[in-house]
């Protein structure tokens, strides 16, 4: 009797679509700043056009104490010092974190306010991490660990973070996803998970969200237990039906385009450099793992570079096997080069391999300019069918925001072709097929999720989270699915995007 009947003719209904890896957190955090990201165009973007936009920024905003921004990158003849930022504004700190969110562009102001100049720093940091000059100064350009210097100047207010939000989950049902993992909380930042929990709890959060948070680099074993202690309390405090803290987060590299993945071989353009090694030791991962798995915790691993999936994937093997636990749902993210050796151990060892179609495809810029660093390889870039071969549930991701979107039929339509409708064909052998991409969206990362019993299925006693589309993303053309359209997102049998029919 309770029954309601949405009538959406002929368009496609589906088990709400989830994203393996994303940031909330940063989504809300970029939206209150100086947005770049549509400058980093490898073809055109000119260091003219961040100096114009920078400018444009900081003369709007007079009574602004710290400008902060996002979503640069380094192409054509962009140059991030700290005296191009001096000549917009030398009062006040500029702090502008790039793309993919491991590298920060600071200016004078900034490098002193945030000790970045201070020698401790520069030692402990190095200065692969905090470039300096030739006087020994920093240049303004700071990257993978050296930017936890600089990251409490991005962190936002409980409110601000509630404001973000809800803007996030908007975003979210506007693309047909109901579910996501925010795969980078940081430990120390109540702010976040509270804001969290608030609007779950006064029920205005209902994307469900499950958090990993970061374990940095201990400096030694009481420092590596008591982040991995405030990480289970957290767990066990912010437990709701929207938002719960289920793992820990590790970065074992950075990327290719900084020279901070960690590769097997060294680096095209340098042969002393093989990259970033955050958590060179697999026995302290294994640590971390097995202590996240004793406490029905899971491990969620940072991986581009061969070098890093292949000590990431040693430690999850040895906690498993020191465990007995092998259905924790451990997960390496990315997976930019991986050698064949791992991905059978990937899918020998129950181990989820978070994948992200989106970034398949690639214009002759960008390939032009990734080769320099890793030469060859590139053409072995991002492994999909082969984890499904070893029998492994894929999961699917964009990294929003440092993808530009998250787009479902896009992400659909790479991981098929391996294109997008712009971009040449990449590494096709490694393509695979509409029913194992929908598999990839939707009961595989319910799998990752630990919600395979009532999330990710059309079926009776399963929660209602539905996506609808107006294509077929089995049976129509596939040059015509790039171009589907949302055209309802239903959660808890709730329409929250799109025609209530």
């Amino acid at each position: 009797d309770n029954t309601k009947v949405l009538d959406y003719g002929t368009a496609s209904v589906y088990p709400g679509f989830m994203e393996g890896h994303a940031h909330g957190r940063i989504v809300a955090e970029r939206l209150l700043g100086l947005d770049l990201s549509d400058l980093g165009d490898y073809d055109a973007s000119t260091m003219q056009d961040y100096v114009n936009r920078i400018t444009q920024y900081v003369n709007q905003n007079p009574n602004m104490e710290i400008y902060i921004g996002f979503g640069w990158v380094v192409v054509n003849d962009i140059t991030t010092t700290a005296a191009a930022l001096d000549a917009i504004c030398s009062t006040k700190p500029i702090i502008l974190g790039d793309l993919d969110g491991h590298s920060a562009w600071l200016n004078t102001k900034a490098i002193e306010q945030y000790h970045v100049s201070d020698p401790a720093n520069i030692a402990k940091y190095g200065t692969r991490f905090i470039r300096v000059d030739e006087k020994g100064y920093p240049t303004g350009y700071i990257t993978e660990d050296a930017v936890e210097l600089v990251r409490s100047a991005w962190a936002l207010s409980k409110d601000e973070y509630k404001t973000g939000l809800l803007q996030w989950q908007q975003k979210a049902f506007e693309f047909g996803i109901t579910a996501v993992s925010d795969a980078w909380l940081d430990v120390s930042d109540a702010s976040i998970r509270d804001a969290y929990m608030e609007l779950s709890t006064s029920g205005a959060w209902k994307l469900r969200t499950y958090a990993v948070e970061k374990v940095l680099p201990p400096s030694d074993e009481k420092e590596l237990y008591a982040t991995l202690n405030a990480i289970l309390d957290h767990s066990i405090k912010y437990n709701s039906e929207y938002f719960k803290v289920n793992g820990i987060k590790i970065f074992m590299d950075g990327i290719a385009e900084g020279e901070t993945a960690w590769l097997l071989e060294p680096y095209s353009n340098n042969d002393q450099n093989y990259g970033r090694t955050s958590f060179p030791d697999a026995d302290v991962i294994a640590k971390a793992v097995a202590f996240a798995n004793l406490h029905n915790l899971n491990a969620h691993f940072h991986t581009i570079g061969d070098a890093a999936v292949r000590t990431a994937v040693k430690g999850i093997i040895q906690a498993q096997t020191q465990t007995g636990i092998t259905d924790a749902r451990n997960a390496v993210a990315h997976l930019e080069l991986v050698k064949p050796e791992e991905i059978e151990l990937i899918g020998k060892n129950n181990i989820i391999p978070v994948v992200a179609p989106l970034w398949v495809p690639m214009n002759k810029s960008y390939k032009d300019e990734l080769s320099r660093y890793i030469g060859e390889r590139i053409e072995t870039q991002y492994p999909i069918k082969s984890f499904c071969d070893q029998g492994c549930k894929i999961n699917f991701h964009s990294d929003y925001p440092i993808s530009p979107d998250f787009n479902v039929p896009q992400t659909i339509y790479a991981a098929v072709t391996r294109t997008s409708d712009e971009q040449d064909v990449h590494n096709p052998k490694e393509a695979i097929t509409p029913e194992q991409a929908l598999q990839a969206f939707t009961t595989n990362i319910a799998y990752q999720f630990k919600q395979e019993n009532r999330l990710g299925k059309l079926k009776t006693g399963f929660v209602a989270n539905m996506s609808v589309f107006n294509k077929d993303f089995l049976k129509d053309d596939m040059s015509t699915i790039i171009q589907a359209e949302v055209v309802a997102t239903i959660v808890d049998g709730q329409v929250v995007y799109g025609q209530n029919k």
